[in-house]
């Protein structure tokens, strides 16, 4: 990314040059048409025309001026908002810094950041998505290498309107990352998330973003914008020598026959012996993907090949391919699509395809509406045609005598203050406990008891927890967890069961969740 800092001033020379060193691939412009303090390199042409010249040579501009003055300028030279680059003015005084163009779609929003945090200045982020911590329509899955179908352009406008306006909006998601949700608290309460295989109905939203690596995915007239995550991986094996176009056709008419799009390929994979297929290569190049090989032994231990080939194994040592290198490059076991035969002009390829998957930590999870899950509050009509539940609070039960503490054989202290709150901790108490009746482990000999803290002092840390045993010489006894935002649901069902099996969790978690405490000494 090429980043133009223009300064009209002796102090906004300056502050550009305090840019300059902090930003990659920044060159700074100075104008000063009295030759009384720019320097030698300083130009003497109007703004207007510097700026006429330059617009479309960067990616970004960062105008020590005002807006007044970049939005005089810059006017005529726009011409869409899909390819023109981002603007962002900074006061002399560097206290504040202001995206001008290209918000989104631009990048501007988050150069604007970037420079505030440089200046210690202000970043005025004034899009609609951003200031009320909703999602960006437009760049919804950009940060995480997905590709807008081109086909949504016409409906952006429509769907962001729905999101920033309170209507009803899901978001139907078949493939790819999780993490897309970014802001530490609940979604809000008319956006939906669905991620059936199977179109869900549409009929009580007014928009949808669909996240899916199909080619054909919806039939509606309900405005929409599909994203395409890049999470196939491509297994290929060919002839000697075949020809580019011969592979072209053969990879075009699999993800057609497979209703897979081509967006969302994210790898093409083969044995090490096609490290140097010219075709392939090639084709690779122009799918701006990366071409994986790999060793002939680690393809023979992949598990989960499905077309073994003799033929092949006579021929190369392995018995098969395009199953193995993807298997390999997806880190899955099991085949999206098993090996594919094509043949054209005498030359023989095979194909076969894998689907990336990815793990949601369970706090992240459950700041998102998924379509029929209970959820704790609601306050949303939309919520309740919908099949959710509300969970009531009972309050507090007073006796005028204190009862014993009810049995327990674990007692786990999860710290819920404010900055594991920020970390995204707030309601895991409430979750972990909604696991362990589900585990059977809130109530009896074995139960695990929770209890919610406020701040215990750990929090660089991130989101802590301190475990005790009633039996001292259990092996989890005083150990202290931390990073528990990051575990899925499924790894915290692990680590509850090796809490109540007295099962040693440094065996099962890695060390980045195991707090290292200093020796009492």
């Amino acid at each position: 990314m090429r980043i133009a800092i223009h300064a009209i001033t002796r102090k906004g020379q300056l502050l550009a040059m305090q840019l300059a060193s902090r930003l990659e691939n920044a060159e700074v412009f100075v104008l000063d048409r009295s030759g009384e303090w720019g320097g030698d390199t300083a130009s003497k042409q109007t703004l207007k025309d510097h700026l006429s010249d330059s617009f479309s040579q960067f990616d970004q501009h960062i105008g020590i001026f005002s807006v007044g003055i970049a939005t005089r300028l810059l006017a005529p030279l726009l011409q869409d908002k899909r390819t023109d680059p981002g603007v962002i003015c900074v006061d002399e005084a560097g206290q504040f810094v202001v995206p001008v163009l290209s918000g989104h779609r631009g990048g501007a929003n988050e150069i604007a950041k970037k420079v505030a945090k440089i200046l210690k200045a202000q970043a005025v982020i004034t899009t609609a998505s951003d200031t009320s911590e909703t999602l960006s329509v437009d760049m919804f899955g950009k940060p995480l290498g997905w590709h807008l179908a081109a086909e949504s352009e016409e409906h952006i406008t429509s769907v962001s309107s729905a999101v920033v306006n309170g209507a009803a909006t899901l978001i139907w998601q078949q493939s790819g990352q999780k993490n897309w949700w970014i802001y530490a608290k609940r979604m809000p309460e008319h956006i939906w998330v669905s991620e059936t295989q199977q179109q869900p109905d549409l009929s009580t939203y007014s928009a949808a973003i669909i996240i899916s690596n199909k080619q054909h995915v919806i039939d509606t007239d309900l405005p929409h914008v599909i994203w395409r995550p890049t999470n196939i991986e491509i297994g290929i094996g060919c002839d000697r020598n075949t020809p580019l176009h011969v592979l072209q056709q053969g990879l075009a008419y699999f993800l057609e026959k497979n209703n897979l799009h081509p967006n969302s390929i994210a790898g093409v994979h083969s044995a090490e012996l096609k490290a140097n297929e010219l075709g392939i290569i090639e084709l690779a190049k122009q799918l701006k993907l990366n071409f994986h090989c790999y060793p002939a032994k680690t393809l023979a231990e992949v598990e989960g090949i499905e077309n073994p080939s003799e033929t092949v194994l006579r021929c190369i040592g392995i018995s098969s391919v395009a199953e193995a290198a993807c298997l390999h490059g997806s880190q899955r076991n099991k085949l999206l699509i098993p090996k594919f035969k094509f043949n054209a002009d005498g030359f023989n390829m095979t194909l076969a395809a894998c689907e990336r998957h990815f793990n949601e930590p369970m706090l992240a999870k459950k700041r998102k509406n998924i379509c029929g899950e209970t959820i704790a509050i609601s306050h949303s009509s939309h919520r309740a045609s919908h099949g959710h539940k509300k969970e009531e609070n009972k309050g507090l039960i007073r006796e005028t005598k204190a009862k014993p503490i009810k049995q327990y054989a674990h007692h786990l202290f999860v710290c819920e203050g404010g900055r594991c709150q920020d970390e995204g901790a707030a309601g895991l108490a409430h979750y972990i406990r909604q696991i362990l009746k589900s585990m059977q482990l809130s109530s009896g000999t074995r139960r695990i008891k929770v209890t919610r803290s406020y701040c215990v002092g750990a929090c660089r840390q991130r989101a802590t927890a301190a475990i005790y045993a009633r039996k001292q010489q259990d092996p989890n006894h005083s150990v202290w967890l931390q990073s528990l935002e990051l575990l899925t649901e499924e790894k915290w069902r692990q680590v509850l069961q090796a809490i109540a099996d007295s099962a040693p969790l440094n065996e099962l978690l890695d060390t980045d969740f195991i707090a290292e405490v200093e020796a009492c000494n």
